[in-house]
């Protein structure tokens, strides 16, 4: 089984958590794609927690123009 997506990833994970074998390629592939795919979503999520930011500056910025 080839690993190239999360889903696939993930069975190949299940699998391990269930005691079945699972080939060494197959492991390998599993952490290094599921490794890529945590760094994405913290970087995202730092991206995300910058533009809520910078929105509740304006916001504030936006409140204080007009007297609130």
């Amino acid at each position: 089984m080839k690993i190239t997506t999360i889903a696939d990833a993930l069975k190949c994970a299940a699998k391990i958590n269930a005691g079945k074998a699972c080939s060494a390629s197959e492991m390998r592939a599993t952490i290094k794609l599921l490794d890529t795919a945590l760094k994405t979503a913290r970087r995202t999520a730092r991206t995300t927690k910058q533009a809520l930011a910078r929105s509740d500056n304006m916001v504030t910025r936006l409140m204080a123009k007009i007297g609130l």
